[in-house]
């Protein structure tokens, strides 16, 4: 009975990945990739950053999709937080009403 454990023990062990794989590449990929996003952030940006108020104006489009990120983070958080709220005064609704019986 050892031996049977030692063997599916041991062939599991053989058979197992031994990285999972989770759709997100490879572990050294993402390092790599992190110069050329900063390369492409450095050519969407214009050198003149010392001057926070010329910043939008020369990189226009830089800061509507910005803004627009921001705004979408903001409306799905305020969703997210309007239905948990919800979720809580129902739960708290059901929770009175079952108690109160």
């Amino acid at each position: 009975m050892i031996f049977r454990a030692i063997f599916w023990i041991g062939l599991v062990a053989l058979l197992m990945p031994h990285e999972p794989d989770l759709g997100l590449g490879r572990p050294g990929e993402a390092a790599s990739a992190l110069p050329q996003a900063t390369a492409w952030a450095g050519d969407k940006i214009s050198a003149n950053l010392g001057d926070p108020a010329s910043l939008c104006r020369d990189n226009a489009g830089a800061c509507t999709t910005a803004v627009t990120l921001l705004g979408n983070f903001k409306a799905a958080t305020v969703r997210s937080l309007a239905a948990v709220k919800a979720d809580i005064a129902q739960n708290g609704r059901a929770h009175l009403q079952g108690s109160g019986s």
